[in-house]
């Protein structure tokens, strides 16, 4: 902020620029008197006045700089997930007073290496979004080189480990189950299971949470009806394919892990000229941002992306400002939509 804004309330207040300055900078100084204080604070409200980011930063000893650590082989900000949970983490670091510094680690996928542990000392701690580039392995030994490091963090999405970590996400294994609680109510028996990578902790945590409920009513998720496209739409469409080759065992209803799976169960529906739900219903694990756009509208629980950006970055802000505070494990609640595809 201009030094003239800095004289305009000390000119108001009686003081030196001195005086504001010390007292804008440190409201428990015993420097300026809690009088002075308390009306320069009341000056300072009134002419809108925000200390500058740079110098408090340099009062404070810290950079007011996150790190976000988002592993992607793709350019990540054609990635709607990844775009949600920015818009999120952002809207917490303009009224928490931060910057962000973001690092996309790609030579080595799912992993933070050393290189981004040691530029993100530029930062006072980082956010880490775990990706589908990211193996439960890597999740782990992500945690290990953070905690190692000594660096604050928080962890968003497909964590579902034992570590003690300011982690926040949802209950993939409660999505898989809903999701059968809804197809088997409305009479579907045989259910195909469309995903990425068999990996992946969301995979592991839908695939328990499907079975679960599948046992519950006394039926099977088939080998043959789970399907991991790699992320690759010939991939998925030769599983389709395979699944409605067989006239007597076909799939009445597919539920697909993400947003991606979802648009590859649209496009080859349309390939094929089929519809849903008469030929098949769909039901998808999805966001809301991707999701909206398509037609028919589809059945799907929604994640709570841009949340999850508010309150991570929360939550490394907290990390770094209240150290004595605990680790914190959120996961937040999804909600379901009905469309037109079940």
């Amino acid at each position: 902020m201009a030094a003239s804004r800095l004289s305009d309330i000390a000119k108001r207040a009686g003081v030196s620029i001195a005086a504001v300055s010390i007292a804008l900078n440190d409201r428990n100084t015993t420097r300026v008197s809690a009088a002075k204080r308390d009306l320069i604070y009341k000056i300072a409200e009134e002419l809108s006045y925000s200390p500058n980011e740079l110098a408090k930063a340099l009062a404070e000893k810290r950079s007011r700089l996150l790190g976000l650590v988002v592993p992607m082989r793709d350019p990540i900000f054609f990635n709607q997930f990844i775009a949600q949970a920015l818009s999120g983490i952002q809207s917490t670091l303009m009224r928490r007073g931060y910057n962000l510094l973001i690092f996309s680690p790609s030579g080595r996928p799912g992993r933070t290496t050393r290189d981004q542990i040691l530029e993100s000392r530029f930062t006072d701690g980082l956010l880490f979004i775990n990706t589908r580039s990211c193996s439960a392995r890597d999740i782990n030994e992500t945690i290990h080189e953070l905690n190692e490091a000594k660096i604050r963090f928080a962890m968003m999405n497909s964590y579902y480990g034992r570590a003690p970590v300011n982690y926040v996400g949802v209950d993939d294994a409660a999505i898989g189950e809903a999701a059968i609680r809804y197809l088997v109510q409305r009479g579907h028996k045989r259910i195909a299971f469309l995903s990425g990578e068999s990996t992946l902790p969301t995979h592991i945590h839908l695939l328990q949470g499907l079975r679960r409920a599948m046992i519950d009513f006394g039926l099977e998720l088939k080998p043959e009806h789970i399907g991991c496209t790699h992320y690759d739409q010939t991939q998925a469409f030769s599983i389709m394919d395979a699944w409605f080759a067989r006239k007597k065992d076909r799939p009445t209803a597919i539920f697909a892990a993400d947003d991606t799976l979802l648009v590859h169960i649209y496009d080859y529906m349309e390939a094929r000229r089929l519809s849903a739900p008469g030929d098949v219903a769909i039901l998808a694990r999805a966001n809301s941002a991707n999701a909206g756009g398509l037609r028919p509208r589809p059945t799907a629980f929604f994640i709570p992306v841009f949340e999850m950006g508010q309150l991570a970055a929360d939550m490394v802000i907290d990390a770094i400002e209240k150290p004595e505070r605990p680790p914190q494990r959120v996961l937040l609640p999804f909600t379901f939509s009905a469309g037109n595809t079940t």
